[in-house]
């Protein structure tokens, strides 16, 4: 039987990224998209908030594609410091979690102003580069990069460090069970 992985999202650039890695990983694996609301706002700010976002569409995506054995989140936020940062989240059913971060590198002052300010990254960088729909496709680490690296790749060593865990059980401690039974 081929294990199912739910994705918390119907980005191409998110959803390309992990059927790519997981398909090298678990050979015959199914990959199921799904929209589940990150329950952070638009454009998480910090890593807190970014990490939250990851790990509630990690847990919303396996919670809502029955069968699912794998849950996975990806969320991109702005550091304060104004930096792009970005996390992924794998949780399983057994209860195993795992959440990893992908590069960090500065955008430009002037579009983390406006994120900071409350617009998301996506449509800033559209504007800024006269592109639409750059989060899907480039993304603003494949326009900033001249397409040196885009948004898929960079997705891609995240999503395969978040693995770790499921890939080598026996190296990585197993969760402990919660008091409350839950």
């Amino acid at each position: 039987m081929s294990i199912i992985i739910a994705v918390g999202s119907t980005n191409p650039a998110k959803t390309s990224a992990v059927k790519a890695i997981c398909e090298r990983a678990f050979p015959g694996c199914t990959v199921i998209p799904i929209d589940v609301p990150s329950g952070v706002r638009e454009q998480p700010i910090g890593p807190g908030e970014t990490s939250t976002g990851a790990r509630n569409r990690a847990r919303a995506a396996l919670g809502a594609v029955p069968g699912a054995q794998m849950g996975v989140g990806l969320e991109g936020g702005v550091d304060p410091d104004g930096s792009l940062i970005n996390g992924v989240a794998v949780v399983e059913v057994g209860g195993r979690e795992n959440l990893t971060w992908g590069v960090r590198f500065p955008l430009p002052p002037a579009v983390v102003a406006r994120v900071l300010n409350g617009e998301e990254l996506g449509p800033v960088m559209d504007q800024v580069s006269g592109r639409t729909e750059s989060k899907k496709h480039l993304g603003a680490v494949g326009i900033l990069s001249n397409g040196l690296f885009t948004r898929a790749e960079m997705w891609q060593g995240p999503m395969a460090c978040a693995l770790m865990p499921f890939l080598h059980p026996e190296l990585y401690p197993a969760p402990a069970p919660s008091a409350s039974g839950s």
